[in-house]
């Protein structure tokens, strides 16, 4: 990953990503079923929205939009995010449960009420803060269970900020649903668990209303849904190829996609395309002249050319980055 960390002024999506250290595959089923777990609890913490994820053996996205108001809780939700996070267990900063946390804020001196909530206000609506909180928190959980010392992770994490309106984020929605798909380990994105995606289907309002919000439209958030698996899996919502698993190889379809996009917008989500993850901004061509994706793109040097998909209905996908070649996509940006 690059050394440059861009950061909305106020509120951003950020696609982020984090691998397991020597790329080991240490994540089995209970592993990945306790990240779940621990994503949703450092979200409610921290308020950070989350938008979509897939946990996987060796690494791990994450999609989520970061909102600084966050910080601006009262002492009541600043309590009730603490308990998510810590449960009845002291937290070791600061020796307090929630109980005695509540006790110290309504009733302690002023001087160590004010440290606290500034303490705790500071690690909300932060993506920076998310991410050391989870990494950490889920690191400890991993080493007690598993008998073993040190760190798991092995680099500072990945992050991408992403124009925040629907079209683009439900692009990268969807390329992160699509892992397990790209990776053969389903046929269907809905067939591996541990994804956003997934856990919309089984009912999780959160995950329903924030992907909802990507594919706006008719029918609710059922409709929405549809939408967004046709986006994923193309005319006729399965996988073609007579069922063979979802992957496509690139060496067949980069001359088209050089060519103008007539590659389908499915076929181009299952390949591994890097500016999905490796760039530093991804949006519009506009959103990249003003804002967030100006400054983004002053610190990346000029955009990538726009990535001819089918799917970009809305505007050119724009890539801000030192890495990524000017004019299109090259041979190394995509892979099967």
């Amino acid at each position: 990953m690059g050394e440059i960390r861009i950061k909305a002024e106020k509120c951003g999506v950020y696609h982020v990503t984090s691998r397991i250290i020597h790329r080991r595959r240490l994540l089995g089923d209970a592993e990945r079923d306790v990240w779940v777990s621990a994503l949703r609890r450092v979200a409610d913490f921290s308020g950070v929205e989350v938008i979509t994820y897939c946990v996987l053996q060796n690494h791990f996205h994450i999609l989520v939009r970061v909102d600084e108001a966050a910080k601006g809780c009262d002492d009541a939700e600043l309590v009730r995010r603490y308990r998510t996070l810590y449960g009845t267990a002291r937290a070791m900063w600061s020796g307090l449960n929630a109980d005695e946390l509540a006790h110290a804020l309504e009733r302690g001196p002023v001087e160590t009420a004010e440290a606290l909530r500034e303490r705790l206000r500071a690690r909300m609506g932060d993506i920076s803060e998310f991410m050391r909180t989870l990494r950490q928190r889920y690191t400890k959980w991993y080493n007690r269970t598993h008998e073993t010392v040190g760190t798991l992770w092995s680099e500072r994490f990945g992050s991408v900020l992403v124009e925040n309106t629907p079209w683009v984020v439900g692009l990268v929605a969807a390329y992160i649903d699509l892992n397990a798909v790209r990776a053969g380990l389903a046929q269907l994105p809905e067939a591996y668990r541990w994804t956003g995606y997934a856990a919309a289907l089984a009912g999780d309002g959160e995950l329903r209303r924030a992907q909802a919000w990507c594919f706006p439209g008719k029918g609710g958030e059922a409709g929405a849904l549809g939408r967004y698996r046709l986006l994923m899996l193309g005319k006729g919502a399965a996988p073609r190829r007579g069922g063979g698993g979802g992957r496509v190889d690139p060496e067949d379809h980069l001359a088209a996609v050089r060519a103008g996009g007539e590659l389908r917008s499915d076929e181009v989500l299952r390949l591994k395309a890097r500016f999905f993850s490796r760039s530093r901004a991804l949006g519009s061509r506009a959103w990249m002249e003003r804002g967030d994706g100006a400054r983004a793109l002053e610190a990346t040097g000029k955009p990538g050319g726009a990535v001819p998909l089918e799917v970009l209905k809305d505007g050119d996908l724009a890539v801000g980055s030192r890495r990524m070649r000017r004019g299109g996509l090259s041979r190394a940006d995509l892979d099967g």
